[in-house]
């Protein structure tokens, strides 16, 4: 008679702390990277085929460079432990199980976008719609993109307000660095164009450059700290799925 061999469960032991840490790291790195090619492209006036593909790669905002795959992995990674949040609750019969598996399609999709730009699409049909030649919706985008936002805000205000205090904070104030980098930053690039394009070429290059990374810096930090928020959630409701442990110390 064959005897069963006993069943194997999967443990798999995250640190919170430590995510945050070696993600602060890459961040910290990424901005370093970014400064330095920023001081390249001017040495750089006429690239070759090696040197564009640095300066590239390095850009903390060019799509498939290593800023860009970093918050893509990031996101992501917010959507896997939403989904693994919300079939933990769906498990104990919790209600609001449907709100975590939506914040998981949130970010599902904008890592799509991080990744192959959408949201340039936007910025002409909505310029020719309200004829914007100038000002704060220059890169107008972001109008479409404050109405989602509101939409998103309003849909999910009850569920925020249910969570958590300590999560609730975590949530609000990520998500609104985010926001301010991604949208407020972007805003104020279109509201100072004019004003760079009148200064000296080297001053203005530098202006752009410390504007954008603040910009992204802020939108990567903003994802940081939310992923942070969602894994300390996890590790104080201990959520499990598909027979494996996830452990969150």
């Amino acid at each position: 008679m064959l005897e069963r061999s006993p069943s194997v469960v999967v443990e798999l032991t995250i640190s919170a702390r430590r995510v945050l840490i070696v993600l602060l790291v890459v961040i910290g790195l990424l901005v370093s990277a970014h400064a330095v090619r920023s001081r390249l492209v001017l040495a750089w006036p006429e690239p070759d085929l090696l040197q564009g593909e640095v300066l590239r790669i390095f850009s903390i905002g060019a799509e498939s460079g290593f800023a860009t795959w970093a918050t893509i992995i990031m996101m992501l990674s917010i959507a896997l432990v939403s989904v693994l949040i919300g079939l933990a609750e769906r498990a104990e019969q919790h209600p609001r199980w449907r709100q975590w598996i939506a914040v998981a399609a949130v970010f599902g999709f904008a890592s799509l976008d991080e990744q192959i730009q959408l949201h340039e699409m936007w910025v002409e049909p909505f310029r020719e719609l309200f004829r914007i030649t100038t000002g704060p919706f220059l890169l107008a985008w972001v109008i479409p993109a404050l109405a989602l936002a509101a939409v998103l805000a309003l849909a999910l205000l009850p569920f925020v307000l249910r969570l958590p205090a300590r999560t609730r904070l975590w949530v609000v104030a990520s998500i609104g660095l985010w926001l301010a980098g991604a949208i407020g930053m972007e805003m104020v690039d279109s509201a100072t164009f004019e004003l760079r394009q009148a200064m000296e070429p080297l001053t203005a290059h530098w202006v752009s450059a410390i504007m954008y990374t603040t910009e992204e810096a802020m939108e990567m930090l903003g994802i940081a700290m939310l992923l942070h928020a969602l894994l300390v959630h996890a590790r104080e409701h201990q959520p499990g799925t598909f027979g494996a442990r996830v452990r969150v110390s």
